[in-house]
């Protein structure tokens, strides 16, 4: 793993910072408290997100800040990797948002435990890390300050117990706990298995007390076997015999049918016969009364009257022309003498000329009342001449009416005697077609009768079949009867056997389970003897040499690294079987308490580096073995002290050594310095 850059945004003491790691040794220089671990911390957030008691999310957003981010871009196995974080603050409380992580250009949205879970598989680390501490990135890539000597000041138990998860050792010892788990569940189950196998025996027994049974059930069958047999053949050859019957049964049926239809025929024709022969009596009393009627009658039958009445209607048409135009003239004159009138009496009452205002004088009204009078009376002798011309008009009209009447009553008589005579022709005819009918009905009824007598003396003769038939039918009812019988105490037998045969299947089928759980009982104690007395063991020894293993490791890097940074031949050290450091000083054993602080810091280096050598060569999965941080490793480290940091990092021989540090000296051999500076509460790079 190879950091490539970071971006800071209103994280701690930054506001808006990129920041970029070259390869090699990199010191990231600066006073206390000018955001240097600041730095650290956001690569620690940007890849693992918040964590509980170490990185909460109060201590990285800027005060003040609304929200804040990290995005972190790192090369890991040939891959480019950038991920995003952000911060947000709410009502009460800040909150990590959803970020993103692009490998190799592919951008996947994602929660802050997928997030997490993702780098954990980028970076090789164990999956059971996700809900945990990140113990090997705080001992192999980075430990705060204040944490470089925390692990040898802890309890020896503690301590033992983190390097047992760090190196995940403490797997042989959840083995053991989940094989006496196994153990327990293995002895329940062959408690039950042991229980249900203890009756095999008494199935065995059942199971041969059943197969003779249906040895016993088997005789009986073939016994009855031989009267089924004859039985059927009794029954098969009274179906043949009774088969013959049916065909002359068949036979009398259908003379029966044809019987019982040449009755109904025979019905119909009769019924038919009374039909006509009453038909013709009807015909013959309305014949009578119609020539009756014709005889009395008197009627010129070339008499032509609707040609009478139609030269009458057209006369009775000029007539009423003329009679309307005459009332139209009258009507005409009426109105010009109420105009006459009306005219008269205006004048008659006016005094003076409405178009010249003159006044009118009697004598002027009396001429124009003589005047208008000789009108009305030439008027009135008009009205007098039409009046009598209309009345003319009028009696004439009624005559003619009266005239086209009497002549559409004699032409409507003619017509009813007409009619009367094309009936009675017509049921002449009738009469004539009825006699027909008669004569040929009288001749059906004659060939059915004597059609009905032939099959009915056949009829006759078959009477005895039916008998036979019936006494045949008898005897097969009673042969059925016995074959059922034998059937059913055959299929009572043969149901018998199958319940019996099931009863073994299903006893058999027990008795082979009962069998596999005494299998399966001594497969579990050889199970439980092989993991008491062999895999429990093994565990523990496979357990004590690798911490025997690894302690040697631990103890031969933790001297070396000691002796490079202290050279104090008076001071040695290794470490005890808890891995606690074991000083001896001047050729007496002391604790780390009373040693001086730089070599305090300097056992604490030792420990920190022999730590991250020793998961790098035995945790071949990790992927981050080509980079280390180190925050403030020379804490009260003396001059000299100082100088061996320089074989510390040739020691080392990682492509990516960052150097957290305010000491200057260390500048003279890194290859490459970020200055970290502080302006008005915001830190920056200078």
């Amino acid at each position: 793993m190879i950091l490539k850059s970071i971006k800071l945004s209103n994280i701690r003491s930054y506001a808006s910072q990129e920041i970029t790691f070259p390869l090699g040794s990199t010191l990231l220089a600066g006073d206390i408290g000018a955001g240097k671990s600041s730095i650290l911390l956001g690569i620690e957030f940007a890849l693992f997100g918040l964590k509980k008691g170490e990185i909460s999310s109060d201590s990285l957003l800027r005060h003040g800040a609304k929200e804040g981010s990290v995005e972190l871009n790192f090369e890991i196995s040939g891959k480019d990797v950038r991920v995003r974080r952000s911060l947000k603050r709410g009502k009460d409380d800040i909150k990590q948002e959803e970020g993103y992580i692009i490998v190799n250009g592919m951008k996947k949205q994602a929660s802050a435990d997928e997030l997490k879970s993702g780098i954990l598989e980028l970076l090789g680390y164990p999956a059971e890390f996700l809900k945990k501490k990140d113990l090997i990135y705080r001992y192999t890539v980075y430990t705060p300050q204040e944490e470089m000597k925390k692990i040898i000041y802890e309890d020896s138990s503690v301590r033992l117990d983190t390097i047992r998860k760090v190196f995940n050792i403490d797997k042989y010892r959840r083995i053991v706990d989940n094989v006496r788990i196994l153990n327990s569940a293995l002895r329940e189950k062959k408690k039950k298995l042991e229980g249900f196998a203890q009756d095999i025996e008494r199935k065995k027994s059942d199971a041969r007390e059943k197969a003779n049974e249906i040895m016993e059930l088997e005789k009986k069958i073939l016994l009855i076997a031989p009267q089924l047999d004859e039985i059927k053949s009794r029954l098969s050859s009274k179906k043949e015999s009774i088969s013959k019957y049916e065909e002359r049964i068949n036979e009398l049926n259908a003379l029966k049918r044809d019987f019982h239809a040449l009755e109904s025929k025979l019905s119909a024709l009769m019924h038919q016969k009374n039909g006509i022969k009453e038909r013709m009596r009807l015909l013959d009393s309305q014949t009578d009364a119609l020539k009756k009627e014709l005889e009395s009658a008197e009627f010129d039958e070339s008499a032509d009257f609707t040609g009478k009445i139609l030269g009458k209607e057209k006369e009775i048409g000029i007539f009423e022309k003329e009679y309307r135009d005459s009332l139209r003239t009258l009507h005409s004159f009426k109105a010009k003498k109420d105009s006459i009138n009306e005219a008269m009496e205006k004048i008659l009452k006016l005094d003076s000329c409405s178009m010249c205002e003159q006044k009118v004088t009697t004598e002027h009204k009396h001429a124009i009342q003589i005047r208008e009078g000789e009108k009305l009376r030439a008027v009135e002798k008009e009205i007098a001449e039409c009046s009598s011309k209309e009345n003319m008009l009028q009696e004439k009209l009624s005559k003619f009416r009266q005239e086209a009447d009497l002549l559409r009553k004699e032409e409507s008589k003619l017509n009813v005697i007409r009619l009367k005579k094309k009936n009675l022709e017509d049921k002449i005819a009738e009469r004539h077609r009825l006699e027909a009918e008669q004569k040929e009905s009288e001749e059906q009824i004659e060939k059915t009768n004597s059609g009905k007598n032939e099959i009915y003396s056949k009829i006759e003769k078959m009477q005895l079949i039916e008998e036979m038939y019936k006494a045949a039918r008898q005897e097969l009812d009673a042969i059925s009867k016995e074959e059922r019988k034998i059937e059913i105490e055959k299929t009572g037998l043969e149901r018998d056997r199958n319940s019996v045969q099931k009863l073994i299947l299903m006893l058999e089928g027990e008795i082979k389970e009962k069998e596999n759980a005494l299998k399966e009982i001594q497969n579990i104690a050889e199970l439980e003897n092989w993991i008491d007395n062999f895999f429990v063991k093994l565990m523990s020894t496979i357990e004590k040499h690798t911490m025997h293993r690894l302690h040697s490791q631990f103890n031969d890097l933790f001297k070396q690294w000691l002796g490079t940074i202290l050279e104090d031949e008076s001071i040695s050290a290794g470490l005890d079987d808890s891995f606690s450091p074991v000083i001896e000083q001047n050729g007496y054993e002391t604790t780390v308490d009373n040693l001086s602080g730089g070599e305090k810091t300097s056992v604490a280096l030792a420990y920190r580096l022999a730590l991250n050598k020793v998961i790098n060569d035995i945790v071949s999965e990790i992927k981050t073995k080509d980079l280390i941080i180190l925050d403030e490793p020379t804490d009260g480290f003396s001059s000299e002290q100082l100088d061996k940091i320089r074989e510390v990092l040739d020691e080392l021989d990682m492509k990516q050594v960052i150097i957290v540090s305010h000491e200057s000296k260390i500048e003279s051999y890194v290859n490459n310095i970020i200055r970290i500076g502080k302006n008005e509460h915001i830190s920056m790079v200078i």
